[in-house]
């Protein structure tokens, strides 16, 4: 397995960290993180289904996904020492499953944070995290989850990317991306093989794995919230059937310097649906902590 090395979008200003959602790539986040770039230096990190070699069959808990990113971090932070330029600490932001490694990185290693922007964490109401580790020995995840058979019946070889994007743009799930969006999203998830056509970077195998052991280290991060002392946004799609009102507003009250903010008219995809609405709130709030 070989490890994949950050997209780099600017090189200037205070580090900011991204981390995508499953199944969705970096390169798909360019209009949302384009407003980010004459202020920081953007780096957007692959989560493991993207290295070669990984296999999903490995994944016991997202927590692995919490040591590559603090792996990164730690060679990020030398780095940055040996370049002299008086930065300690990133930016940590991240979406859905992407937001769940950046808080328990940030958990297990507080004092590299300066900030945290976690826009749609997947994490679960107490009652159906303990449902979701008991069900994870037995495997009955599998057969409940609304997602996961759909994901592994998604096509996964495409003759050319534009037949991919046209197959894609009927798609409900879709419907609220621009097509720049869309193709952006495309142009990060198509593989070119050596006959021209292409094939996905991200497999439906590993997407369903994300989705199996979903909510099994939420304990790790209810217990522990209040060891994040830097100041935390929580970000929210005001349609989200993942993220509840009720459990964003638990985060929050957990964390010594939470707030919380709902994006109107988007769902759990929300900086893919609204890229330039939720830049801005998030660009406001960095605004308010020098």
């Amino acid at each position: 397995m070989n490890k994949l090395d950050p997209l780099v979008l600017s090189q200037q200003g205070f580090p900011l960290l991204f981390y995508h959602a499953n199944g969705y790539p970096p390169e798909a986040y360019r209009i949302f993180l384009g407003d980010f770039l004459k202020e920081y230096h953007v780096q957007a990190m692959y989560l493991r289904p993207f290295w070669p070699g990984a296999d999903p069959l490995s994944l016991r808990d997202w927590l692995v996904f919490r040591d590559d990113y603090s792996n990164y971090l730690d060679s990020l932070s030398k780095n940055l020492k040996q370049e002299k330029n008086n930065f300690s600490q990133v930016i940590g932001v991240g979406h859905s499953v992407g937001a769940m490694t950046t808080i328990m990185t940030a958990i297990e290693k507080p004092e590299l944070f300066k900030t945290l922007v976690l826009i749609e964490p997947v994490l679960f109401p107490r009652w159906q995290g303990v449902l979701m580790r008991c069900q994870a020995p037995l495997n009955l995840i599998k057969r409940f989850h609304p997602l996961i058979q759909g994901t592994l019946r998604r096509k996964t070889h495409f003759p050319d990317k534009e037949i991919m994007y046209q197959n894609y743009r009927g798609k409900s799930v879709f419907e609220n991306f621009s097509d720049q969006v869309l193709r952006d999203y495309v142009d990060g998830l198509a593989g070119k093989n050596p006959d021209g056509t292409f094939s996905l970077k991200y497999t439906p195998a590993w997407e369903a794995r994300i989705y199996e052991t979903g909510g099994i280290a939420d304990w790790y991060v209810w217990r522990n919230l209040a060891k994040v002392k830097c100041p935390v946004l929580v970000i929210r799609g005001e349609n989200s059937d993942t993220l509840r009102d009720q459990t964003m507003r638990k985060m929050v009250n957990k964390l010594p310097r939470g707030q919380a903010h709902t994006i109107p008219d988007a769902g759990h995809l929300v900086p893919l649906e609204s890229p330039r609405q939720t830049a801005e709130t998030i660009l406001a709030f960095l605004a308010e902590k020098p």
